[in-house]
């Protein structure tokens, strides 16, 4: 996907402060007991009409869809919007939306599933895939398991590549040993939750068997438990069914395009559907027959907390982590849940197994989505447990909404001007020609990022570094503006057209020949 790169890739919103609106349409009853085939609507009218009252507000959400599970009722699936701001395309039930890091709840069950089958124990360790691997010290490869890489608590910390596996190229697993020697470092025992720990995972597990993260997903998982409408390659999906992520601006929408499938990584790597979400909620809290693809052990495997992740906001605590959700506790009540977020979009799924219950949203736009899906969550799991009060949170949370997604705007255009206005692009007073241009042109590579192509087109340069596409702007003598997209702070780019090397991002382009 072409999109503005983000200084770290954050999927964790539970300590984002919710200021107090939009009105919901009603009051509505706590959580009564469901009727026979069909969600209770003291749990499920609140949700559509927060739903309904967000799409309601310019800059919001092109589309958003909720999904709730409750005990053996039939799914309540409600849609709203359209898969594309810039096309005709309205969501429904099977739009697939990008569901980012909840892909991580998915690899959990399958490195559970794995485990037990015996086809790749979570007590693999790193050394025993890859016995030449070197670590910086005092990481030590003999120690971190895959159960490790799962729990995010392998203890290593990297950014580049994150960043470059969630914008830039696909990583291939022969190439993690020199890349894990070379872009990470040691950090302090522990949880902190990141990308890197899936990502070796997914990494670890081709090494040993052979088959790409995506096949073993689809082969072991999503097509035995009829999960079709989850895909982890936008390449297999109905171009009609793609819900295109989007950001506001205050005035209009910048459309987004779907991840190409280099892109999709383990760590966050899904599209998801509506109507298939359904099911994996209800797969996951047992009210939904799995037909032996995981037994019960291996279930209760990926959702038993194993690390201690001590987040909370004095509302709700979440003090543990699994092989892929977050163990939350929210007014006496205890929940499992995992959130997704990237450029332009946003999801989180929230089970509530004493009440058999669980809701899934997603949304194809970042306007402020991620603090108000998390009331949304708190409220669902107060109404799914009979708290009161809850109608009234989601009111407040509504009215304060508006105002949020104007703010969110109005922060990137002016981080965006202040990036611009910094000393180090000289006034922006350099007008090369197209001779100067030109000697700048060509193929770079890099180990990491791989090749660059930098092409002429007027009045400055573009590059395109594997999915990534930039426009090179013309700032002093050999000095870049590159950036994916206005609402994005630019990044210096040098270029040493005598040394034939470009600089960006702390990494060296060496001209190919």
């Amino acid at each position: 996907m072409f999109e503005p790169v983000k200084r770290g890739v954050s999927t964790w919103f539970l300590l984002l402060p919710l200021g107090a609106g939009i009105a919901l349409a009603g009051t509505h009853a706590a959580a009564a007991p469901v009727a026979p085939g069909e969600v209770a609507p003291a749990l499920s009218a609140p949700i559509q009409d927060a739903v309904d009252a967000v799409l309601r507000v310019p800059g919001s959400a092109p589309a958003m869809a909720a999904v709730i599970v409750q005990g053996d009722a039939t799914p309540w699936i409600h849609v709203g919007g359209s898969a594309r701001a810039n096309a005709a395309v309205a969501a429904d039930a099977d739009t697939r939306f990008y569901i980012a890091s909840q892909t991580k709840s998915f690899m959990g069950l399958l490195g559970a599933m794995l485990d037990a089958r015996g086809e790749f124990p979570l007590s693999t360790t790193l050394a025993d895939v890859w016995p030449d691997l070197r670590l910086p010290t005092p990481a030590d490869p003999r120690r971190i398991t895959m159960a490790d890489l799962l729990s995010h608590q392998e203890g290593l910390s990297t950014s580049t590549l994150n960043v470059v596996t969630a914008y830039v190229r696909d990583v291939p697993a022969a190439e993690y040993p020199a890349l894990l020697a070379s872009e990470v470092t040691p950090r302090e025992a522990g949880f902190r939750y990141a990308n890197i720990g899936d990502l070796i995972y997914g990494a670890a597990l081709e090494a040993r068997t052979g088959r790409n993260w995506r096949d073993w997903l689809d082969s072991a998982l999503l097509r035995p438990l009829a999960l079709e409408g989850i895909s982890p390659r936008t390449s297999t999906v109905p171009a009609a069914h793609l819900a295109w992520n989007h950001q506001w601006d205050g005035a209009q929408w910048h459309v987004l395009p779907p991840k190409p499938d280099a892109l999709m990584h383990a760590a966050g790597g899904l599209m998801a559907s509506p109507r298939a979400m359904a099911r994996w909620m209800q797969l996951n809290l047992g009210t939904a027959d799995s037909n032996g693809v995981f037994t019960t052990a291996a279930l209760q495997r990926s959702q038993r907390p194993i690390a201690e992740s001590n987040l909370a906001d004095g509302e709700i605590d979440c003090n543990g982590y699994s092989l892929g959700w977050y163990s939350c506790t929210y007014r006496g009540q205890q929940a499992l849940l995992h959130p997704g977020s990237y450029n332009g979009a946003v999801s989180v799924t929230v089970l509530v197994p004493t009440a058999r219950a669980g809701l899934s949203l997603m949304a194809n736009s970042d306007s402020a989505m991620e603090g108000l899906m998390l009331e949304m969550l708190k409220s669902f799991i107060g109404l799914a447990t009979g708290q009161p009060d809850e109608d009234r949170r989601l009111r407040k949370a509504l009215e304060a909404y508006p105002a949020k997604v104007q703010a969110k705007a109005a922060g990137r255009r002016s981080n965006a001007e202040e990036a611009r206005a910094d000393p180090q692009w000289g006034g922006w007073t350099w007008q090369p020609d197209a001779a100067a241009l030109e000697r700048c042109t060509g193929q770079f590579g890099n180990p990491l990022y791989g090749t660059m192509r930098v092409y002429q087109d007027a009045p400055g340069l573009n590059a395109q570094v594997g999915a990534l596409q930039l426009e090179l702007e013309p700032a002093q003598p050999g000095v870049f503006a590159a950036s994916t997209d206005i609402l994005e702070a630019p990044e210096p780019l040098r270029c040493d057209a005598d040394a034939g090397q470009i600089f960006w991002r702390g990494q060296v382009f060496i001209r190919v020949e």
